[in-house]
Formats: C-alpha cells, sequence, structure tokens
C-alpha cells in the first residue's frame, strides 16, 4: 500500500513538471514587410532584413521598440502585436501562478506595410 502511494506520488510530480515547463516564456516572432530587405531593429540592435526571425520574452512587462528602416521608405517606428497565451494562463490560473506574468506575448507573425518617402516619390515622377 506504501509503495502504491509513492508511485501515485512520484507519477504526479513527473505530471506536474511536465505541466509547469510547458510555460512558455519566449516565442519566436517572424518580422515581414511588404517590400524584403528592410532593416529591422529590436530595441536598438540590428536583428537582420526582412524576413527575418527573432525570439522574444512574453512576459507582460516587455514592450521593445521596433524600427524599421529602408532606403527609400519613411522610418517605421512600431509597437509589436500582441496576443494572450492561453498555454501561460491555463497553467497560471490552475496550477503555477508565476505563469501568469508570461501571458501576454508577441504574435509569432508580425507584418509591417513600408511607406515611400517624399523622395521616391518625387524621383519616380521626375524620371
Amino acid at each position: 500500500m506504501k509503495l502504491k502511494k509513492i508511485e501515485a506520488s512520484f507519477i504526479a510530480g513527473i505530471l506536474l513538471m511536465i505541466f509547469c515547463a510547458s510555460c512558455v516564456t519566449q516565442t519566436r516572432v517572424n518580422f515581414s514587410t511588404d517590400v524584403d530587405g528592410a532593416e529591422v531593429y529590436v530595441d536598438g540592435e540590428k536583428i537582420g532584413t526582412t524576413p527575418v526571425q527573432k525570439k522574444l520574452s512574453n512576459a507582460i512587462w516587455n514592450n521593445p521598440d521596433i524600427l524599421i528602416k529602408k532606403e527609400g521608405y519613411k522610418d517605421l517606428y512600431t509597437d509589436l502585436n500582441k496576443e494572450l497565451k492561453g498555454v501561460n494562463l491555463v497553467s497560471g490560473l490552475l496550477l503555477w501562478w508565476s505563469s501568469l506574468f508570461w501571458v501576454y506575448g508577441p504574435k509569432k507573425n508580425q507584418t509591417y506595410m513600408l511607406v515611400p518617402s517624399a523622395n521616391s516619390v518625387q524621383g519616380s515622377v521626375n524620371e
């Protein structure tokens, strides 16, 4: 009888660890623009040119500054589009409350439209 309690406790512990490990603290974010080759900066750090990927935190307090630049287009200063992270919400409400700190993170796909600068429009008209 005592052995069955130990086995049940062991299995419950394993299940608890698996459930807690399901807390997703980061999302791999895909940045894309309507014009490929735009430079993407996250909090001032260049991460590459579109299309590009970067792992970003799901922490509710994390709101990085995004800058997208391409020659001939206006610089785009923006925020991330965010969404509710269901796995973290469920695990936070049912089992591990600290998961609630990572419940609202960036959407996986971030797509932006660039606006031509006035100089590039005039250059096209004059040619």
